[in-house]
């Protein structure tokens, strides 16, 4: 499962993070002092129209329901 973003292509075990103005829009909402900016996790699988995500954010065991939109994979550590 494929998904394609401009030139980012997002597959099921993708390392991302939320975009920056995903991350404000869910900061600006959820009042609970969570830093989205800096959460990380993990693409589960891409929804059948290709328009969501469900990802597996680090340290937590709910699932989330994404738009494709809204996430960017992870940049590639420099060695």
């Amino acid at each position: 499962m494929v998904e394609s973003h401009g030139e980012l292509m997002i597959k099921r075990g993708d390392k991302v993070r939320l975009t920056a103005r995903a991350a404000a829009a869910f900061t600006n909402k959820r009042r609970g002092g969570s830093i989205w900016t800096g959460r990380r996790g993990v693409v589960l699988w891409i929804t059948n129209n290709k328009a969501n995500a469900v990802v597996l954010w680090d340290g937590r065991m709910s699932r989330e329901y994404l738009p494709i939109r809204a996430i960017e994979t992870e940049p590639a550590d420099l060695k």
